[in-house]
């Protein structure tokens, strides 16, 4: 979180320029009343201190966080928690940090598929609505742990998960009708019997999967979340948290991941 903060406020800062500099320039050239109708100005004015003043506000939250020794990526995805965090950036990035704010994965479009990638910057391609989006989850040196891509088939969304060694490990299916409300879809084995029927319990996506012995295996929360006042969330009004069971297979894992991507991308 502390990285992801000190993007933020950089990028605001460079808003703040903008606006202070470039907007008046170009205001000036193209609107004919600019000395006897102020709104342009004042707009300009606002928008500049706005940005300013929030990348201060970051900056400062950044510099106040501390620093994370590097924590072997095994026993980090391991953990039975973690909290989806969007970066300041021209495609979509995603991280996966812990509940004190460690970042421990990212999840961006894959760079085997530039076009696509490039194209990401539109949350409606990003979503995979125009044209399949794959995604790569890595560690923060890049390494690739796992994959998932998400299909537009009209009538319904596929998502596809994939190992390391892109052998697919789930296929999620979401009907466009029966999931126009909630979250609603069915998981499938690589052998395409069925693994778990997935239901959210409201609009924003909150869900409690449960085994066939009534175990949690995954949940998902969109909203507030029980740490949401450490230092490194207080900023952020919504989160995503997601919580995986510990007795479940590094695959399963892998497969929720992906899922709770793919619901996530419906309200950013």
């Amino acid at each position: 979180m502390k990285n992801i903060y000190a993007r933020s406020s950089t990028f605001f800062f460079r808003i703040s320029i903008v606006s202070f500099i470039v907007l008046p320039i170009v205001t000036y050239l193209t609107y004919i009343d600019f000395f006897s109708n102020f709104e342009p100005l004042i707009f300009v004015g606002v928008s500049a201190l706005f940005s300013s003043g929030t990348g201060f506000y970051l900056k400062q939250i950044s510099e106040k966080l501390p620093e994370f020794t590097s924590i072997n990526p095994g026993t980090a995805f391991l953990m039975n928690g973690f909290n989806f965090q969007q970066d300041v950036s021209w495609y979509s990035r995603l991280y996966l940090v812990s509940h004190e704010g460690e970042q421990l994965f990212v999840i961006e479009p894959t760079t085997k598929k530039p076009i696509a990638r490039f194209l990401t910057v539109s949350s409606v391609i990003s979503s995979g609505l125009i044209i399949p989006i794959t995604y790569d989850v890595m560690t923060l040196n890049r390494s690739r742990l796992f994959s998932f891509t998400v299909k537009n088939e009209w009538k319904k969304f596929r998502v596809t998960i994939m190992d390391e060694q892109d052998n697919t490990i789930g296929v999620y299916l979401q009907p466009w009708l029966k999931s126009a409300m909630k979250n609603k879809g069915t998981l499938f084995y690589p052998n395409h019997d069925v693994w778990r029927q997935i239901e959210a319990k409201n609009m924003t996506g909150d869900i409690d999967i449960r085994d066939e012995e009534s175990r949690i295996t995954a949940s998902y929360r969109f909203g507030m979340f029980p740490y949401a006042l450490h230092p490194a969330f207080q900023a952020i009004p919504n989160n995503v948290h997601i919580k995986l069971g510990p007795h479940i297979s590094t695959n399963e894992r892998k497969v929720y991941l992906g899922i709770f991507y793919f619901w996530l991308q419906g309200y950013r």
